[in-house]
């Protein structure tokens, strides 16, 4: 509900600045002249953010280092990029695997992830004074791991039929890694406050499509076979929101 209330909000703001261009010059549009100082660097800032704001247990992380060169009404731009979970929960979810009179044992399944990944593209601008919109395309390319893992947990049952965890290991735990060659294509869509001759200050949102060719598994152990063998597989997130400090020179 947070995801989808931002994502309108950042739709209105792009819309007011759109609007906001009707008395701008058609001719000066046209004509756009490269910026003096071409050179962009900056970092995503809204990790530092969204631990703060976000009621969700499980969010997305990314963080990167950006550079653009400005080409006038265009930036050419590339990211590194880390890719992860914050405040992972113990598991995910959990099922009832066995009972008997006096005890139930629940399987508890959890799942990570950590990517690593390298993008190239391109951004169109339109504004060019203190508030501008850009929309860019970028393929990427890299490498990351998703983690699964399963625990059996017996609970006993007391004499007025409550269940209480007990820490006897009848059962041996799962786990596996695999890892994955990542490819994909993003598109962004972003507003740009100039703030100073030095600084720009951008919020965008970011649809990305993944594509992940399985390479092996660093770790495998199922002693309860709750594993099929991985597969390539494709993805599509549309909810990263990147919020970059950008220093110009």
């Amino acid at each position: 509900m947070k995801k989808t209330n931002l994502s309108l909000i950042f739709i209105f703001l792009i819309s007011l600045s759109l609007l906001g261009q009707d008395d701008i010059d058609i001719e000066d549009d046209t004509i756009v002249p490269i910026e003096s100082q071409r050179n962009y660097f900056g970092t995503n800032i809204s990790p530092l953010l969204t631990g703060i704001i976000s009621e969700r247990d499980n969010f997305d992380i990314k963080i990167n280092l950006l550079y653009k060169r400005n080409y006038g009404e265009k930036n050419l731009r590339l990211s590194f990029n880390h890719l992860t979970e914050g405040n992972d929960l113990i598991y995910d979810y959990y099922l009832p695997i066995s009972s008997t009179d006096s005890s139930i044992t629940r399987r508890y399944y959890n799942s990570s992830y950590y990517h690593y990944d390298f993008r190239f593209g391109f951004e169109e601008l339109r504004g060019f004074s203190g508030n501008r919109v850009h929309v860019g395309l970028d393929g990427i390319i890299g490498m990351g791991s998703q983690n699964l893992g399963y625990s059996n947990k017996l609970f006993m049952r007391d004499s007025i039929g409550n269940y209480y965890y007990t820490d006897i290991q009848s059962f041996e735990d799962g786990q596996r890694t695999s890892n994955y060659i990542i490819t994909g294509l993003d598109v962004s869509f972003g507003i740009d406050w100039v703030l100073n001759e030095a600084f720009i200050f951008t919020m965008q949102i970011i649809p990305q499509f993944n594509y992940y060719i399985f390479r092996n598994n660093s770790l495998l152990n199922d002693p309860d076979a709750q594993y099929s063998d991985p597969v390539n597989y494709a993805d599509f997130k549309l909810g990263y929101f990147d919020i970059n400090l950008i220093y110009r020179f």
